[in-house]
């Protein structure tokens, strides 16, 4: 009896198309994020009579606001492809994050891909083809068509399964 493990394929790696919209739809949620953190801080510095917290807010520094942005990200990336292999992107395009085996990554592979986007000029490494970032590469993951990929291992056990089935014509 064989017992094969399913390997991710080429032909189902999303497009960069869909990669490139994961990056803006994403992009735009943590911008509405980092809006919502604002609001919130004003609402708190006005509940709180605390007027250094909306100063702040006005004066922030261009280095601070990079990075409450770099915290933005690993937080949005980390919670939603931990939690459910997506984000907002990926689930607009129907598309979802896997290891080598088609399957949910382990919470630490997720933490490495989301520290992999901080890479200087990482944004650049999607030239090519198949559609690989860095982020993928070094934590060895794939973003592949959700669909595609359900199909494609639904026939891969298929067949594993033939000739595993019990004969009943001889009892």
């Amino acid at each position: 009896m064989s017992q094969r493990q399913y390997t991710v394929t080429d032909d189902i790696i999303a497009s960069n198309g869909k990669r490139l919209a994961n990056v803006v739809i994403d992009y735009v949620v943590r911008m509405l994020l980092s809006l919502v953190l604002g609001l919130i801080l004003g609402v708190i510095a006005l509940l709180t009579d605390n007027p250094q917290i909306v100063t702040y807010l006005e004066e922030i520094s261009p280095l601070h606001e990079f990075f409450i942005g770099i915290v933005i990200m690993l937080v949005y990336y980390n919670v939603f492809e931990i939690l459910f292999s997506v984000t907002v992107g990926k689930m607009i395009t129907k598309t979802i994050v896997v290891n080598h085996y088609g399957e949910k990554p382990d919470a630490n592979t997720i933490l490495l891909r989301t520290i992999c986007r901080i890479i200087p000029f990482e944004v650049f490494s999607f030239f090519g083809t198949p559609c690989v970032g860095w982020h993928d590469s070094l934590s060895k993951t794939y973003v592949v068509n959700k669909a595609d990929l359900e199909a494609q291992k639904a026939l891969f056990y298929s067949f594993e399964e033939i000739g595993n089935q019990p004969n009943d014509d001889h009892a």
